[in-house]
């Protein structure tokens, strides 16, 4: 049963997200039920923004509908003025291209603002700049000298054509490519050299689910970009926790998702998230999730039960040197978001539930393949599956042995 939003008055002040991006594509065919049941949920999960990234190659349909259902539904959006996927090869590199970005950029965010502004005033909120920075791409201050001449031609035509609302940008870092000091520092330089200011919003990805900083490393990167963003008055500092895991492009488990949380809220005045409509609405996914989160805003922590282990093991001998091992469900697979399978005791596999826009074809698979065996270990194999909840709570592990 899904939660009743009537409950709010008995929330907990935990860390929480106050919104969440939604890709355009992936809403390109709902109607106005579809958006407002996306909407019941956002605010089941206490949530008052969206960022509808890159609608315009969609058509003007998908945001109208946002902007409606949204102001209907009480929430604020930020709108994706304009996306270009040649970013990733020009947009530290080619200067001329980058500017015309931005004059392009400009010309739509005039049209969306005319056109819907004072239809829908109250969740027409800010513009996000959709153009994701990164510290190896903007490792220098020459390239950072570049993004700001590109910030601030955008940001001078918003303001003299009369639509100057608040907007977010929302980058992301890999430990690999380079220090945080570095990064941050640029950061701050940029800040300085533009109109970024009163109301605007730095909103760094906190790269946990794509890989880039481990748990771990979060806390100093984002002390460190915080620092940053005290050095311009008026700029907002948000996170920008990401819920997947992108081995397996799959949801991350919630435990996972609170401690993200944890940390952002040491720094962050919001936080927000890619994405509670991708990775954990109802709407595109199983309702665990949402239930389990609801049940974590309600009671400042989430349920810990250990699911089943799956009920029986099977490995078969596949050629020279593989084996097939396959499991069978638990008595209660409803509540099982994966599994994981374990070789003398070191993790091979995963299969985790699928979303149903974006997700891998393959949901919860229960058979895998172990090639070459004979190169590792040929006398003894030891095979162990368990099962993971929504949570993350892992059962017992189900074994076998080959001798």
């Amino acid at each position: 049963m899904l939660p009743n939003v009537r409950n709010d008055k008995h929330m907990l002040t935990v860390p929480k997200a106050d919104g969440t991006f939604i890709q355009a594509d992936m809403v390109k065919n709902w109607d106005e039920e579809k958006w407002m049941q996306e909407f019941k949920y956002l605010s089941e999960a206490q949530m008052h923004y969206l960022v509808l990234a890159s609608p315009e190659k969609l058509g003007r349909g998908v945001v109208e509908m946002c902007l409606r259902t949204a102001q209907k539904s009480g929430f604020k959006v930020f709108i994706g003025i304009h996306y270009d996927r040649a970013w990733w090869r020009k947009g530290s590199r080619d200067r001329n291209w980058l500017l015309e970005q931005m004059r392009i950029g400009s010309r739509i965010a005039d049209s969306l603002y005319a056109k819907y502004h004072n239809l829908y005033s109250d969740s027409f909120h800010g513009w996000y700049f959709a153009y994701e920075v990164d510290n190896i791409k903007f490792s220098s201050r020459q390239k950072f000298e570049l993004l700001a001449d590109a910030l601030n031609l955008m940001l001078a035509h918003l303001r003299e054509a009369g639509h100057r609302l608040p907007v977010m940008i929302s980058p992301f870092m890999k430990s690999s490519w380079g220090r945080a000091k570095t990064y941050s520092d640029n950061w701050a330089w940029l800040f300085g050299a533009t109109e970024l200011g009163e109301g605007d919003i730095f909103c760094p990805q906190d790269s946990v689910g794509g890989g880039g900083l481990k748990l771990e490393q979060l806390d100093h990167w984002l002390d460190l970009l915080k620092k940053a963003v005290d050095t311009k008055p008026g700029i907002r500092f948000w996170v920008n926790t990401e819920n997947f895991d992108h081995k397996y492009w799959s949801s991350a488990p919630l435990e996972r998702f609170i401690k993200q949380m944890e940390i952002a809220g040491r720094y962050a005045e919001k936080i927000i998230t890619f994405s509670y409509s991708h990775y954990y609405s109802p709407n595109n996914i199983d309702k665990r999730f949402h239930e389990a989160y609801f049940h974590y805003l309600r009671t400042g922590s989430l349920p810990a039960h250990e699911p089943q282990p799956p009920a029986k093991i099977n490995v078969k001998r596949i050629g020279a040197g593989g084996r097939r091992i396959s499991w069978e469900e638990p008595e209660n697979p409803e509540e099982v978001f994966g599994y994981e399978l374990f070789r003398n005791g070191r993790k091979i596999f995963s299969s985790y539930e699928q979303r149903r826009y974006g997700g891998k074809p393959h949901n919860k698979q229960r058979v895998f393949t172990d090639r070459n065996i004979l190169r590792w270990r040929p006398w003894v194999e030891d095979y162990e599956v368990r099962s993971v909840d929504y949570v993350g709570n892992v059962s017992k592990k189900t074994k076998t042995k080959l001798t």
